[in-house]
């Protein structure tokens, strides 16, 4: 399929899913088709760490000591189109990262994420 074809097609879709597929993202996916020709070299699931900070807290529930920890990730086009449409459970299995005591907010910026977990035990000192 030559890159005309395949933007065409991805005009289509875009039209189809709008409200669904953030459009820079996208976009992006498209871009790495047609410079990847047909091996798609470049479609990999990927989520780079911009910051990472932590903070001791106490537990509502119990009042015992915990850490948080916040991660804020910038997410490649695939990753972005998948966390759209498909949730944030393919990020979590990125990370390695399980559902339990983690939390994913989105950014109004579609290839940002913000990952808080809260480590239920105090670290050492």
């Amino acid at each position: 399929m030559n890159a005309k074809a395949i933007r065409q097609l991805a005009d289509v879709t875009l039209d189809k899913y709008r409200s669904s597929i953030p459009r820079k993202a996208f976009e992006q996916v498209i871009e790495e088709i047609v410079a990847g020709g047909s091996e798609g070299a470049g479609l990999k699931y990927e989520a780079a760490l911009l910051c990472r900070g932590s903070f001791p807290a106490t537990l509502e529930e119990n009042g015992e000591p915990c850490i948080v920890e916040a991660s804020v990730y910038r997410l490649n086009a695939v990753a972005a189109a998948s966390f759209m449409l498909d949730g944030p459970e393919g990020l979590l299995l990125h990370l390695g990262l399980s559902e339990t005591d983690t939390y994913i907010t989105k950014h109004e910026i579609d290839d940002l994420v913000t990952v808080v977990r809260i480590l239920r035990k105090e670290a050492d000192t």
